[in-house]
């Protein structure tokens, strides 16, 4: 593979009690052809599993950079209710070309406030092959899973966030399943 697009996990762990905690955060490494949006070292921890879910959901359909309007694809983790509620992210556009898929328009919004917190990455684009795209975001998928499958079970008292938490999983299960079989 190419190192056109680069993207792991570089640390994962919990913010608190393992059993309460419903979104791993951590460390993401993420270079686009030699610039190095978020690395080790920079004090940012990212919801990885919310991320892992977000990258998911561009294997089969296109993604519009909106940091106005969307939480984005490299989530902050920092909402009390998953995928939702901190507007510090990254995004990028995902656009699927038979084939391959273009990457473009990213954009790192850095604090809670994107008109003054981003950072814009003007004509960083790349264009690499779906193949591998989904190469890339399936194992992120299965290193961001590893973590709750080695954990004890959750324990949450609230029904609501109960639903959220296993319509969460379901979605992230079905996808990485769908995606792991076509690879």
């Amino acid at each position: 593979m190419n190192k056109q697009f680069e993207i792991k996990i570089l640390k994962q762990d919990w913010l608190g009690s393992p059993e309460e905690d419903l979104c791993s955060h951590g460390e993401i490494y993420l270079n686009v052809n030699g610039v190095i949006i978020t690395q080790s070292g920079i004090d940012e921890d990212w919801g990885i599993s919310e991320s892992a879910l977000a990258l998911l959901r561009t294997l089969d359909g296109d993604y519009i950079c909106d940091p106005d309007n969307d939480w984005g694809l490299i989530l902050h983790g920092c909402g009390t209710i998953l995928m939702m509620g901190c507007p510090i992210s990254i995004h990028w556009t995902v656009k699927h070309l038979g084939d391959q898929v273009r990457l473009s328009d990213f954009v790192k919004v850095a604090t809670t406030d994107h008109q003054t917190g981003s950072i814009y990455y003007p004509g960083l684009k790349v264009t690499i092959s779906t193949k591998e795209y989904k190469e890339l975001i399936v194992s992120f998928a299965i290193q961001a899973k590893k973590l709750f499958k080695d954990s004890k079970e959750k324990q949450i008292d609230d029904d609501f966030d109960e639903e959220m938490y296993e319509s969460f999983w379901d979605e992230y299960n079905e996808l990485l399943e769908l995606y792991s079989q076509e690879n």
